[in-house]
């Protein structure tokens, strides 16, 4: 581990000291480098979060989603850094934050203690700078040198609402699975550590009390109990190189912070289509589709996130992720023909006929299927909801403005919402829109993780 904290002088005493507590930890960096991380939004309301320190001049790895507003998908004008000295101690909120850069599509950012803040949560005007964290020996993280194996033991450090105290929160499980960007990368663990609002940003750290990723999703709570997500050191590394090509890192900070870790990848690792790479929205969806077979692309090796997709193409998608893998392509193309005067033995007849067969789907009241016409959001959502069997919920208030509770869809727009399928976080839903091939590709992954999770 690197660094333990002294303090930070600014004129007035901002930090007391931090003492090395003994600790069951081996090192006390471990936990006097988490930070709580508060924001306030525009009706005065607070939320918390979790993130840590990287490098001794201050900067905090933590979730886009703990520090951006997702009404306006920007960073809350109003964001606390929480220091502790120890693990007995309540954290002490004497930061307002400046971003250094966010991504939503990968749930990472970046912040930084700017200004200190007074006893009413309002700027004194004293700015911090780097030169100041790093002369006082800040403590900050170990990004671990290896990747996790499955039931490796991990342990969760944060400040978790659930746990009814201001203290420092520790919880520990294991890698449970893994969701692979491709097949050299992984954008991602799951575990079963418990994880609830508030931990997320927090570290995840390995039996070495190392780093290996950020913890992103709160835990998803089902019958088969609680799980939660953590992006991967290798994701957050290539986004840093990504913020090196923009000027906003430099490749010295990258290399310090990971200590030549991930030097052997490259940005053709990254790539999962030709027109799909790890910045592309919708890429961790994608990538997880196209390992399991249900998306493939074009000839030319393209994928096209942001095309529409029309009935028939929906369709096959919705087949193939609803039967087991492998199952669509063995249909049988002589049984399931002819099934609508539009649908006769082209090449998506099969999982028209089969869908039509199955109750999925019934066509339009003149009998038709209109295979080539493009599908809207509202459409593609009921046919995801209906081909999965799953039961709608009756909304008593309007899931998005846009969407009026006598509208035929409210019923299903408001269950995939509930179930968190959708991807719009705003007060705006957009049902006319024609959907994106990356548009369904996400509801459909966040729908697999939703019964993955019921069924665990």
């Amino acid at each position: 581990m690197k660094k333990i904290i002294a303090k930070v002088l600014l004129g007035v005493s901002i930090l007391s000291v931090f003492s090395a507590t003994a600790s069951a930890l081996t090192f006390p960096e471990t936990v006097n480098s988490v930070v709580l991380i508060q924001v306030q939004d525009t009706n005065g309301d607070f939320y918390t979060g979790s993130g840590f320190f990287i490098s001794n001049d201050a900067i905090i790895l933590t979730a886009a989603h703990v520090i951006v507003d997702p009404i306006t998908n920007k960073p809350f004008e109003h964001i606390e850094i929480c220091t502790i000295e120890s693990e007995y101690d309540e954290p002490w909120c004497y930061f307002l934050a400046g971003v250094l850069a966010y991504d939503t599509d990968l749930d990472l950012a970046l912040v930084y203690p700017d200004y200190v803040m007074d006893e009413n949560r309002k700027s004194t005007g004293v700015q911090v700078t780097a030169e100041q964290f790093q002369s006082i020996d800040l403590p900050y993280v170990d990004l671990s040198d290896t990747k996790p194996h499955l039931s490796d033991e991990l342990t969760i450090l944060g400040f978790p609402g659930a746990a009814m105290s201001s203290t420092i929160s520790l919880t520990k499980g294991s890698v449970s699975s893994f969701i692979p960007l491709n097949e050299d990368i992984t954008w991602a663990y799951t575990t079963d550590a418990t994880i609830n609002p508030g931990n997320s940003g927090g570290p995840a750290y390995d039996k070495n009390e190392k780093v290996v990723g950020v913890v992103s999703a709160v835990s998803t709570t089902g019958i088969g109990g609680n799980y939660g997500y953590i992006i991967s050191n290798e994701i957050v590394y290539l986004w840093f190189l990504d913020l090196v090509d923009k000027e906003i890192l430099n490749k010295d900070f990258v290399t310090q912070t990971f200590s030549n870790d991930y030097q052997g990848l490259d940005d053709e690792n990254t790539q999962i289509f030709t027109d799909v790479s790890l910045n592309t929205k919708n890429a961790e969806a994608i990538s997880f589709l196209k390992s399991i077979n249900i998306i493939s692309g074009y000839e030319d090796g393209s994928f096209k996130p942001g095309y529409p997709l029309n009935r028939a193409e929906l369709l096959k998608i919705l087949v193939n992720s609803a039967l087991p893998e492998g199952e669509g392509d063995k249909i049988d193309t002589e049984k399931y023909r002819d099934c609508f005067p539009d649908v006769k033995n082209e090449w998506f007849a099969k999982y028209v006929c089969f869908a039509k067969e199955k109750g999925w789907i019934s066509g339009y009241p003149d009998g038709t299927f209109k295979p080539a016409n493009n599908i809207n959001k509202a459409e593609s959502t009921k046919m995801l909801l209906e081909i999965f069997e799953v039961p709608l919920a009756t909304p008593k208030t309007k899931p998005f403005l846009d969407v009026n509770l006598e509208d035929w869809f409210a019923g299903y727009i408001a269950t995939a919402k509930n179930m968190g399928i959708l991807e719009e976080a705003g007060r705006i839903y957009g049902p006319a829109a024609l959907i994106t091939r990356g548009g369904i590709s996400e509801n459909i992954y966040r729908l697999a993780i939703y019964i993955n999770t019921l069924g665990e």
